[in-house]
């Protein structure tokens, strides 16, 4: 199983160099994660966990964003995203302090993105985060909360700065 994963990591190491859109056909049609139509996943994206990763269609995730999908990370339709973005869906466990953090294990909790969003360069999305359909979070936001309805979002800690 190590083996399996470490030769997956290897693979993905190759193929997240590769530019245009000759890359981007190439990781949508050999990287596991499941996709819709017109997907662009762009050059130095990295994903752990990618059989964990739901994409919708006209979805595009530029360059050095990092998406642990390990807990799942559904990306609804017409979805953008820009650089540098890191979405995480576990994390450390970190409760028992007898035990050397590295030791516990992680926390899963799903990530949700809805349709028609547009995450701004980078942002950090925390686990179990649910992002409404029409929603815009704004540059080097930190999203640590769901968002339940739409409009502009920024800041750290994220507000609401504009309603649709």
């Amino acid at each position: 199983m190590r083996i399996k994963y470490e030769l997956i990591l290897w693979f993905n190491g190759f193929l997240k160099i590769i530019p245009g859109n000759i890359g981007c056909t190439l990781r949508n049609v050999f990287l596991p994660y499941k996709c819709g139509q017109n997907v662009k996943v762009w050059d130095l994206v990295h994903i752990d966990s990618p059989s964990k990763l739901n994409i919708g269609n006209n979805v595009s995730i530029n360059r050095g964003t990092i998406i642990n999908a390990g807990g799942n990370v559904t990306l609804g339709n017409d979805v953008l995203i820009g650089p540098n973005v890191i979405i995480y869906s576990q994390n450390h466990k970190f409760d028992r302090k007898e035990v050397p953090i590295r030791l516990q294990g992680y926390d899963r909790n799903p990530v949700l993105i809805g349709d028609n969003v547009w995450i701004a360069s980078n942002v950090t999305i925390l686990p179990g985060v649910s992002i409404a359909d029409n929603v815009v979070v704004g540059a080097n936001s930190l999203v640590s909360k769901s968002i339940d309805h739409s409009g502009v979002y920024g800041g750290s800690p994220l507000k609401l700065l504009k309603k649709f």
